[in-house]
């Protein structure tokens, strides 16, 4: 067993370990055998009979006595080599763990018998039915991070740690990509938006609703943005408006009424510019209101480039409130029931890059794929949700938008990719001859193929669909790559 311990000790301190890893680690260690292969010979040790444990049947293997860190980082190891092993041993371990009852085994563990399984020579591999297996816990935090989220408000949706604990922590005041003006602001910001998702999707003590004078105020401040036609009169009326949202305390209604979306450009650029939703009545969700009642709407109908001074207003606010924006407008206009445009896609495009961290940009992915309706939290006044539907359309500028996405190095969860993957398996043959589509598969492939390696089969095949100037290109990275 002493021989095999250099061997556990890698599978331990690696996070993905793969054959090429072990090879160059192996060949300095003198104690490790040279025949049979390392993969070879952890599978026949971890199948070996475990004599600590009491008999049962089928008789306990040494596997089972292993921690879940170190179960699923040797199931990880053997599936880098399960091409080279032995099909038969490979599915004896990967059914063991599969058909285990429920509980025995963590998710990351059948998550690796799984793909043991999947890195078998085709034709070797069998199926394993596996009574109540769901996918459903892969996007489940483990236990103690559901406690901890209960009792604390997350610093980012995937992560519920207390913000507060990561600004005494002293981390934002390290070096790094994350620094003063990057973690800090981006935990700040992180609160200012969960404080908006308890106002809109915690029920609560209703809103008093706009009385008669308000209402009359609110048709008259209507008039005058329509009417405006200087800037200092749109100063002017950015102040009453902003004045009575707050004395209402009810501005989403008072914007209801108003409808600054019907203004022109210039008036809206005004008003994005000099108004500023706060106060008690704001709920800390001032910046989306604004983003949703001034900006969005001028992009659901829009066939060609939106005016610069607009967008440059726009752009300033989304900057100061990347929350706000991704779920005041990027969210909505990508749900969009007729599905991304160029001039969309442009605008999209500009606020990612311009506007937000590539962890906002991480999150929105997430949520955009693989996220249930519950956690999307889109921001809409109520007279545009019927722009929006419930699902996304796969549009050539939509696959655009996520090329751009991918050149910005932007680290997608594996939910993500996976997701991603369908799409491409799906739409290839929808769009065989779009420069977009393919364009986004080879730097898809080219930026996520550590990720998405396992479905290289789905990804060849959808290449093979496409039929442009770019199609021998994808084929030749997917078999280089391979």
């Amino acid at each position: 067993m002493e021989q095999w311990l250099p061997l556990f000790r890698h599978l331990l301190a690696s996070p993905a370990p793969n054959a090429a890893a072990f090879s160059s680690f192996s060949s300095g260690d003198a104690h490790l055998p040279s025949s049979p292969p390392p993969a070879a010979g952890l599978l026949r040790l971890l199948l070996s009979p475990a004599p600590t444990l009491p008999a049962s049947d089928p008789p306990a293997i040494l596997f089972q006595t292993l921690p879940p860190l170190a179960q699923s980082q040797a199931l990880s190891f053997l599936a880098s080599s399960a091409g080279l092993l032995d099909p038969a041993l490979v599915r004896s371990l990967a059914a063991r763990v599969l058909s285990a009852p429920s509980g025995k085994y963590d998710f990351w563990a059948r998550r690796g018998a799984h793909h043991l399984l999947d890195g078998l020579p085709q034709g070797k591999g069998v199926s394993v039915d596996v009574p109540g297996e769901s996918l459903d816990e892969f996007y489940e935090p483990p236990p103690w991070l559901k406690e901890a989220a209960a009792r604390t408000r997350p610093v980012l949706p995937w992560l519920p740690l207390d913000w507060r604990s990561v600004k005494a922590s002293g981390v934002c005041s390290g070096g790094g990509d994350l620094d003063r003006a990057g973690l800090e602001s981006l935990v700040l910001e992180q609160d200012e938006d969960s404080e908006m998702h308890e106002v809109e999707c915690v029920p609560s003590a209703p809103s008093p609703s706009l009385g008669a004078q308000s209402v009359q105020r609110a048709l008259a401040l209507q008039k005058e943005i329509l009417m405006a036609e200087s800037i200092l009169v749109s100063q002017r009326v950015a102040k009453d408006l902003q004045q009575l949202c707050v004395e209402s305390r009810n501005a989403e209604a008072v914007l209801s009424v108003v409808q600054p979306w019907k203004a022109d450009d210039d008036t809206v650029r005004v008003l994005l510019s000099s108004l500023m939703l706060e106060g008690d009545g704001m709920h800390e969700k001032g910046p989306a209101l604004m983003l949703c009642s001034l900006f969005l709407p001028k992009l659901f109908d829009l066939q060609r480039p939106v005016s610069s001074v607009l967008l440059s207003a726009a752009l300033d606010l989304c900057k100061r409130h990347p929350a706000a924006a991704l779920e005041a407008v990027l969210l909505p206009l990508i749900f969009g029931k007729d599905g991304l445009n160029v001039p969309q896609c442009d605008v999209l495009t500009r606020i990612i890059k311009d506007c937000m961290h590539p962890l906002h940009v991480t999150a929105f992915c997430h949520r955009l794929l693989s996220g249930d309706e519950t956690e999307r939290r889109l921001v809409c006044m109520p007279e545009h949700r019927g722009n929006i539907g419930s699902n996304l359309v796969w549009t050539e500028s939509l696959f655009a938008l996520f090329y751009s996405i991918l050149n910005q190095d932007i680290c997608l969860t594996p939910s993500t990719t996976e997701n991603l993957v369908s799409v491409i398996d799906e739409m290839a043959s929808k769009l065989p001859r779009s420069l977009k589509f393919g364009n986004f598969l080879l730097c898809f492939i080219s930026k996520c193929w550590q990720e998405s390696r396992i479905h290289s089969v789905l990804l060849e095949r959808a290449a093979e669909k496409t039929d442009t100037f770019l199609t021998k290109a994808i084929l030749a990275k997917l078999r280089t790559a391979n």
